[in-house]
């Protein structure tokens, strides 16, 4: 589905951070985009609270949003919890949100690109 700017009840997106070796591995995930009044209820007063308030708001945000992701260590699937986002990579975390509230978009997964030109080929 292409990305829309209305936010239909149900309506999710796909996204994708490649590897930035180093800090992180790559990452698909499924997520419901928040409203734009949610968003703004994130950032409210963002200049005026602590960094510990600053990361809660972040990593609530993440787990409400994120519906599914392949986020992995020791070859096991990492729960969507506020716990494994707070043992995340700040640029790792920092990347989810500002993709799931629009403010960055995601990278293109060319994993993918790859398997529909080959499917394209076997036709």
């Amino acid at each position: 589905m292409a990305t829309q700017a209305y936010i239909d009840d149900g309506y999710t997106e796909d996204g994708y951070m490649k590897e930035v070796p180093g800090i992180h591995q790559a990452l698909k995930f499924q997520y419901r985009p928040p409203l734009a009044n949610e968003v703004r209820e994130i950032l409210h007063h963002w200049g005026d609270i602590s960094s510990v308030e600053r990361s809660q708001r972040i990593n609530d945000a993440i787990v409400k949003h994120i519906s599914k992701w392949d986020y992995e260590y020791k070859k096991k699937i990492l729960p969507i919890e506020v716990a494994v986002l707070e043992k995340s990579k700040q640029p790792f975390v920092d990347r989810i949100f500002n993709i799931i509230t629009g403010s960055d978009v995601s990278d293109k997964d060319l994993s993918q690109k790859q398997v529909s030109i080959e499917e394209d080929a076997k036709n």
